[in-house]
């Protein structure tokens, strides 16, 4: 990737581009999503500076001022932010720690304002994977209420122990009504964070607003930067598949540390790089809990807060760091959670 951006670099590709996209991106894109059964043309695929400038497109095209937004939790907390910041209405529905899907939940939270639910498989913070039968219910809720679902899926190349990533646009009749909006980035799977390489896939007459939107603000991700991520989705794929790997290594040996802490609750993630424990058995507001971690035993966690009401007991932590300085920081906490008790 990096000796393609620079081969682009010296081929001049220093100047503006296309705001949908380099063509060759947008059909390896294509070529890309056909294999978790999704089907699209290069002309409904728009490259975007990361993934939450891609949301924040979704979110711009979709609401007027007053429309709401259901994000079930526990949620990544940028989506409220995002939604307020075109002027829509955030409305929580709760999901519980294991992000499952409840019918009766989301349809109570129906109101003549809701527009859309923004959905995000694998899940950060909690790393549940969603089902088939779960992408189902979802699609057959929006259908019948005639919502639109973003479906944010950055993760989806990250999954555990057999778990199969079911994309909310392979859902045929969603795609058919153009009620699905999907949202992804080449940043997790291809650790290009800082690449800011992004890109979604829209109806056409939503496609042409974010288009115009786009435009006026950034006019396009650098192609150079497009150029790095062509390497990326065309070059071999087993450094991909052994990096998940060695994050399962690291899952596994953060869940085994855990399990070794009285009173900690966690579920075991079956995708993305996250461990959300419920630490409620200490009696401390995470926010609290990780300011004094952060404060006395120099170690930074996510509090629960953040990613939805109902949360304040759990904390977020990441296993994408190197296994020794994620076990040292994991073992900070348990001194520390120790300490809460004597």
């Amino acid at each position: 990737m990096v000796a393609e951006a620079e081969r682009a670099l010296r081929e001049g590709l220093t100047h503006y581009g296309p705001t949908e996209g380099i063509p060759e991106l947008r059909r390896a894109i294509c070529e890309h999503l056909s294999l978790f059964g999704v089907d699209p043309k290069p002309d409904e695929v728009l490259v975007t500076p990361g993934a939450s400038f891609a949301l924040f497109l979704a979110f711009k095209a979709l609401l007027r001022p007053g429309d709401e937004v259901l994000v079930p939790t526990p949620a990544w907390f940028v989506y409220p932010d995002l939604i307020r910041l075109v002027g829509g209405r955030c409305v929580f529905v709760d999901f519980g720690p294991d992000y499952a899907p409840q019918r009766e939940a989301l349809e109570g939270a129906i109101s003549p304002r809701t527009r859309a639910i923004v959905v995000n498989t694998p899940n950060n913070p909690c790393g549940k994977v969603l089902s088939e039968h779960e992408v189902e219910l979802l699609a057959e809720v929006a259908l019948e209420h005639d919502l639109f679902i973003i479906s944010d899926e950055v993760y989806k190349m990250i999954t555990y122990d057999g778990a199969e990533h079911v994309s909310l646009a392979s859902v045929r009749e969603l795609r058919e009504r153009g009620r699905v909006i999907m949202v992804d980035a080449l940043s997790k799977s291809y650790a290009m964070t800082g690449w800011r390489l992004g890109f979604l896939l829209a109806p056409e007459e939503l496609l042409d607003i974010m288009v115009r939107v786009q435009r006026a603000l950034v006019v396009c991700v650098p192609p150079f930067v497009q150029r790095a991520g062509l390497a990326a989705l065309k070059g071999p794929q087993e450094w991909v598949r052994e990096m998940v790997e060695e994050y399962k290594v690291r899952r596994d040996l953060a869940l085994k540390l855990l399990s070794e802490v009285p009173g900690i609750r966690v579920r075991k993630p079956e995708g993305a790089l996250y461990l959300f424990p419920d630490l409620s058995y200490y009696g401390m507001r995470s926010s609290t809990l990780v300011a004094r971690l952060e404060r006395n035993y120099k170690v930074k966690f996510m509090p629960g807060e953040a990613f939805g009401p109902g949360y304040e007991h759990f904390i977020r932590i990441s296993f994408c760091r190197p296994r020794e300085e994620l076990l040292e920081g994991l073992r900070r906490l348990r001194t520390f959670l120790m300490s809460l008790r004597a």
